[in-house]
């Protein structure tokens, strides 16, 4: 779950705004819903993370809401919150009769709102790490936890440890924790946060927790809240995606003209300009791997050349 997707039912749209800013400001995706009729519709098609609604709406109220959504069985599992002007304990009782997993009044502060939807998630995951535990040990597949998760339950139960990853073609990186920090990330010669994005991209791969060999392998800690980068990632993943259409990845880059005035061109335009000019012709992933910049400033860079016609591409 790299963007959890929140779900907000509540007839106000002042309400549901104040909960979108709220949870939009820290990485969250969220979908609004103006009624419980519309709710169950994108409900069942959207398969939200966290459901929070309203108890009292025209039409279809908030009890019916998590009523029918607990029946079925897409759904039966979304932990649901209750946001409401009612504060009788009678209320309280029935939502959680009802399988809600909180109950929080209006008016409230909605970062109060978000550190109880951290708590719920952070129960989730601990529930999962229970699971794998004790069905197979800490190991699996991305398909069944991806790595975004697993990167929060280490930070989160303050693990150590070095989480071996596998893509399916074969490709190994290891990630570093030490009492839940992340402390280094190994992809062949691709080192830091540039692997981990990377990483981060693949479509499936097999994971496995070993210990560390000694106390003085780990390294230091050189990434700071694991749900922002994590956000950055994503943004990362979304640009790379739209300069593949332009730049397809499997694509050879060569270099067509000997002149340029390198006053008009970036230091990393330039330093792609002169390995092109050393073996005339190179693949893109050859490119990404061979500078230090981020996968995305590389192939922002090559666009950019693409489009000034210093390069052209092929199909190899």
């Amino acid at each position: 779950m790299l963007r959890l997707k929140i779900l907000v039912i509540d007839d106000s749209p002042v309400v549901r705004g104040m909960v979108r800013d709220a949870f939009e400001k820290e990485g969250f995706r969220v979908i609004e819903a103006p009624s419980g009729e519309e709710a169950l519709k994108i409900a069942w098609q959207k398969h939200p993370d966290l459901i929070i609604a309203d108890i009292k709406m025209p039409g279809i109220d908030g009890w019916e809401v998590c009523s029918q959504l607990r029946k079925h069985p897409y759904t039966s599992f979304v932990p649901f919150i209750f946001l409401t002007e009612k504060t009788e304990v009678s209320d309280r009782i029935k939502g959680l009769e009802m399988g809600a997993d909180d109950y929080i009044t209006k008016p409230f502060i909605p970062e109060e709102l978000v550190a109880r939807a951290r708590a719920i998630f952070n129960r989730i995951l601990k529930r999962e790490e229970e699971k794998l535990i004790k069905s197979r040990g800490l190991s699996g597949s991305t398909q069944m936890m991806d790595l975004a998760d697993l990167l929060q339950l280490f930070a989160l139960n303050t693990k150590t440890g070095i989480l071996k990853v596998v893509s399916d073609k074969g490709e190994l990186g290891r990630i570093g924790f030490v009492e839940g920090r992340l402390t280094r990330v190994e992809l062949g010669k691709i080192k830091g946060v540039k692997a981990l994005r990377r990483m981060l991209r693949w479509s499936g791969a097999h994971f496995e927790v070993e210990p560390f060999l000694n106390e003085k392998e780990p390294g230091s800690e050189f990434i700071g809240r694991i749900e922002e980068f994590l956000l950055s990632a994503r943004k990362e993943e979304d640009e790379l995606k739209k300069l593949g259409k332009e730049l397809p990845h499997k694509s050879l880059v060569e270099r067509m003209v000997s002149s340029v005035n390198f006053k008009e061109i970036s230091k990393l335009e330039a330093k792609l300009l002169s390995y092109l000019e050393e073996r005339a012709k190179a693949y893109v992933e050859e490119l990404l791997d061979e500078f230090g910049e981020t996968d995305l400033e590389i192939y922002q860079g090559l666009v950019s050349l693409l489009r000034k016609k210093l390069v052209r591409v092929s199909n190899g």
